[in-house]
């Protein structure tokens, strides 16, 4: 199963055109490996299903914890036109930019986390993997409201109603 068929498809809204019945509110999951590697962002309709977008972010895992503790985040992905078949975002963080985001496919290890994640309906925390911080992960889980902005760009907004996570972060992806 191509797991970002919905992406190819559209070309523009990720849910919305593909998935006319998309839920308002998605799951969405920051991966964030321990070390330099890159965060990841999943978006899914519901805990159960498959991702519906799978993108690696140009921020390591440092530099995006350092950016949510400000209490605001706001990432921006701008499509690159004609980026073929990866899809790539010119990529922008409270404004200022940060480089490209791609489009994946989900790997062994972020297979790994979701499974592991499975039960997890919001919070944030740490997976160690088999004894060594190499292979283990940080995440934030929770509810993302999607909200359309016109036929082309769609934001979603971690919903947090206790304000347990104390921060407001919010990823938007623009067309062309």
């Amino acid at each position: 199963m191509d797991l970002l068929a919905p992406l190819r498809a559209c070309k523009k809204l990720i849910f919305y055109q593909c998935l006319p019945d998309a839920a308002t509110l998605v799951t969405g999951t920051i991966i964030g490996p321990i070390g330099d590697r890159k965060v990841k962002l999943c978006l899914k309709e519901n805990n159960k299903t498959e991702p519906s977008v799978f993108v690696e972010l140009p921020l390591s895992t440092s530099e995006f914890t350092s950016s949510i503790d400000s209490s605001v985040l706001r990432i921006v992905l701008d499509p690159i036109p004609d980026s073929g078949i990866t899809q790539i975002w010119q990529t922008y963080c409270n404004g200022q930019k940060v480089g490209f985001a791609r489009r994946l496919v989900v790997g062994k290890e972020e297979k790994w986390v979701l499974e592991t994640m499975q039960m997890v309906s919001s919070g944030a925390g740490f997976l160690p993997q088999k004894g060594s911080d190499a292979g283990s992960f940080k995440y934030l889980r929770g509810q993302f409201e999607r909200i359309v902005g016109s036929d082309d760009s769609e934001a979603y907004h971690l919903v947090d109603p206790s304000y347990w996570f104390g921060q407001d972060l919010s990823v938007f992806f623009l067309g062309k």
